[in-house]
């Protein structure tokens, strides 16, 4: 006889199977459903570990500003890209500095490697306004110095041969590191099955069933799930699932649009960020160059006008790239909330449920952090890292977040 699942998780990408794995550590039953979407963040994601970095506003961040300030659509008083609040920082660091145990971990659990790497993230400095946006994060880096390097252009061009010399130094940020995103995930998922879990995959999660406030199941098209908690980690889908239970997800599609060259020989030891694109060889030898950061909904197509100014800022990082051949291009959908951390955690007024979304372009990054947070709360544990600046109802104007919503 079939035993009900604990936990019910829907969503199938790396936050999803990452809160799978956890709540499956801790003995509970959980059942993971997947219904593959076209454009899933995960495949968006080049698999940068940078909580210094994207804390900062470098990655998508940086380039994003430098569309919105060529488009004079910036804010008044704004002079740079964004910087996240300490606690995004804290939490960031915190889940980065979880993926070594991890690596062997799923080795072990899953058989998969997740291709961790220690690379750094260098900022590359083209000009005097990239100079002045840097120095502070240098002079004033949260972390203390000991994890920042301003480098000259000779010290760069000794640490990096391939990267163009028409530039005035470099930042680096050490222990902003990379893995392969897709194995991060795929072991996730191999892991938690390993470990107790059932996987539903092509399955669409249709309704959730609720009585006096509480959770009772979950309906699929194929069959009725009842569970105690169910966890919304569907991504950019996450509103959907949010209003099968009245709640109002503020999570929105950010497309980004990726290239990736053909396999080379080792050329590039850290991650690259400019106010162009990211550059970041993986293990097998291809080179990932993104992101484009676009409000265009749930449209996942790739554009010839974004892959040439992608094309172009990877060359003139790195001119070798000149004579390089393209092997893919792809898009995906982040998670985008208002103001760019997670939600994560309960709502009030409605028991056996949980957000994990709203990651944007971290959440490879948070993944491991966010799964245990999950998992703790879901075993009816004290988070072991404050979920407070995360959760929902820091957007909700009245003490419940719950409300109707409506379709038309």
């Amino acid at each position: 006889m079939t035993r009900t699942p604990d936990v019910v998780v829907v969503g199938g990408g790396v936050i999803g199977c990452a809160v799978a794995y956890y709540v499956a550590k801790r003995g509970l039953k959980v059942t993971l459903i997947d219904q593959p979407k076209r454009g899933r963040a995960t495949s968006a994601s080049a698999g940068g570990l940078w909580p210094l970095g994207e804390s900062v506003g470098l990655g998508c961040g940086v380039i994003y500003y430098k569309a919105m300030a060529g488009m004079g659509a910036l804010p008044d008083g704004v002079h740079g890209p964004g910087q996240l609040p300490r606690s995004f920082l804290d939490f960031a660091i915190r889940s980065n500095a979880m993926f070594p145990k991890l690596s062997e971990e799923l080795r072990e659990t899953s058989g998969m490697d997740i291709e961790l790497e220690r690379t750094s993230l260098l900022f590359l400095m083209y000009d005097e306004g990239d100079e002045t946006f840097a120095k502070p994060l240098w002079e004033r880096c949260p972390c203390g110095k000991d994890l920042t390097e301003w480098l000259t252009p000779e010290e760069l061009a000794k640490a990096e041969p391939a990267v163009t010399r028409e530039v005035r130094g470099a930042l680096r940020f050490n222990g902003d590191d990379q893995v392969n995103p897709y194995r991060l995930a795929d072991a996730f998922r191999a892991a938690a099955r390993n470990l107790g879990a059932t996987v539903l995959t092509h399955t669409e999660v249709t309704g959730i069933r609720v009585e006096s406030g509480q959770v009772k199941g979950v309906e699929t098209a194929a069959a009725s799930i009842p569970c105690n908690l169910v966890v919304n980690a569907a991504g950019a889908w996450a509103p959907e699932i949010g209003g099968m239970v009245g709640i109002a997800i503020p999570v929105r599609p950010v497309r980004g649009q990726i290239l990736g060259t053909e396999t080379l020989p080792k050329i590039l030891t850290a991650c690259l960020s400019t106010t162009d694109c990211y550059l970041a060889q993986k293990g097998h030898g291809e080179i990932i160059i993104g992101s484009t950061t676009e409000e265009v909904g749930f449209d996942v197509g790739v554009k010839p006008a974004a892959m040439k100014t992608l094309s172009a800022g990877a060359i003139r990082a790195m001119p070798f790239l000149k004579n390089v051949r393209l092997k893919r291009v792809w898009s995906g959908l982040r998670p985008g909330s208002p103001d760019e951390l997670p939600i994560l955690g309960p709502v009030t007024g409605l028991n056996g449920y949980l957000n994990a979304c709203g990651h944007f372009r971290t959440g490879i990054l948070n993944a491991p952090l966010t799964g245990l947070l999950i998992a703790e709360m879901a075993s009816g544990d004290q988070p072991s890292f404050p979920v407070e600046p995360f959760l929902l109802a820091r957007f909700a104007s009245g003490a419940d977040e719950r409300q109707m919503v409506t379709t038309g």
